[in-house]
């Protein structure tokens, strides 16, 4: 059962009762990510995001991690391009004090100065641990070149902005986006409706008059081939990325996207595991992913291959693009997508956060509660040929590679 309440306090409310569970998960989505920030300031959406974890009003750090972790839930957060996210998950019986500590963290951090700057040096162990990650200099690199400068930016900012940051500035963020327009709260699981809302309805936030109702984002992609090139020292492999235009999210062919990103690189029965590792020993590693915004989208393919193999590797990737547009060629791979795409959400729906993030995902976009029976039908209801139009569209599109390889 699917319940949407609009709170006196400004809230917005998802409810999805599941009597069966001893347990829920609460979210506390606040739309606000690295893309509202500008260059000066890039990293503070998520430097935010792990200060408030140092201490609210009515707690400190102990007293908001403790209760949750000591009953065997589990509490946490992270930062995106267009979100920030706060979640926990919990047995039934801590529902109560579990609103309550992520209320606290998203209304009522304390912002100490110390803590601030403590954070922002662990924030640059995480910058410099990424800058040491193939995978994820490879993906950066690719984004560097090809989106707009509010999406080019990495979600943790860079060193010198992330060093520059303080207090001042962090408070006059916060207060532009932390209010209750901006946050949205999703609950699934076995919990006390009129109690929840109750409680949810008492919270209280700081009235300000720079509030700031925020729009979700979407990049800004080139219109033309790109292809980037870098070393580093102490590769073994190479690292490559080859991306495609697809479609947005609030697409008609967001569905069949799904489907085709699915059959390409999702499992090991995958098109693109089967016909570059299995029969032609090209890669070690390989995947796709889809990148889906409000009004863009990009279809990404990862893997890993040594310097013999790669200029062949890349050949193959084309002709995969082709040989996917062909009707009697795709019809088992897109039966395979389809049926594991179903049976990942079907399987997802056991997960009551799972369902909680996708629920908020797919309302914050579309401005309505889809019910994950709903999203499913979406699925089923695709046809092959309308996979086979997206194939196309993707073939004629711009080519985007970025390449990460030993330096010799």
């Amino acid at each position: 059962m699917y319940k949407h309440k609009k709170l006196d306090n400004g809230l917005d409310v998802i409810l999805v009762q599941r009597e069966s569970m001893m347990s829920a998960s609460i979210l506390f989505g606040v739309k606000v990510g690295s893309a509202m920030e500008n260059e000066s300031i890039a990293g503070v959406s998520h430097l935010i995001e792990h200060t408030v974890f140092r201490g609210t009003e009515k707690r400190n750090s102990f007293q908001i991690k403790n209760p949750i972790e000591e009953v065997g839930g589990e509490l946490n957060a992270f930062t995106s391009k267009n979100f920030t996210v706060y979640f926990s998950k919990i047995p039934t019986t801590k529902v109560s004090e579990a609103i309550d500590i992520l209320s606290g963290l998203v209304f009522e951090p304390k912002f100490r100065s110390e803590d601030i700057e403590r954070e922002k040096s662990i924030i640059l162990e995480e910058i410099a641990s990424y800058e040491d990650d193939p995978g994820s200099i490879v993906i950066e690199n690719l984004y560097q070149h090809i989106f707009d400068e509010d999406f080019a930016r990495p979600v943790l900012g860079y060193r010198q902005t992330v060093t520059n940051i303080n207090y001042d500035i962090i408070i006059d963020y916060y207060s532009k986006f932390y209010h209750p327009q901006n946050v949205y709260v999703v609950i699934v699981g076995k919990f006390n409706e009129d109690k929840v809302l109750n409680q949810l309805n008492s919270i209280n936030w700081s009235k300000n008059n720079c509030s700031i109702k925020s729009e979700l984002k979407s990049p800004e992609i080139k219109k033309e081939d790109i292809k980037i090139e870098r070393t580093k020292k102490d590769l073994s492999s190479n690292y490559i990325v080859e991306a495609f235009v697809a479609p947005p999210k609030l697409s008609k062919d967001y569905y069949a996207a799904l489907i085709l990103n699915t059959f390409l690189g999702s499992g090991m029965s995958s098109l693109l595991f089967s016909k570059l590792r299995e029969e032609n020993a090209l890669v070690y590693e390989v995947a796709s992913h889809y990148e889906a915004y409000p009004l863009s989208g990009l279809l990404l393919f990862f893997a890993l291959s040594n310097d013999e193999k790669l200029p062949l590797l890349l050949d193959t990737f084309q002709e995969i693009i082709i040989m996917i547009q062909n009707q009697e060629e795709i019809v088992k791979w897109f039966n395979y997508g389809k049926n594991r795409l179903v049976g990942q959400l079907t399987l997802s729906m056991e997960n009551n956060l799972s369902i909680a993030l996708t629920v908020f995902d797919l309302y914050v976009n579309y401005d309505k509660i889809f019910t994950m029976e709903e999203f499913i039908n979406q699925i089923e209801e695709t046809e092959i040929d309308d996979v086979i139009k997206i194939a196309k569209d993707i073939s004629q599109s711009n080519r985007y590679v970025s390449l990460l390889s030993p330096d010799k």
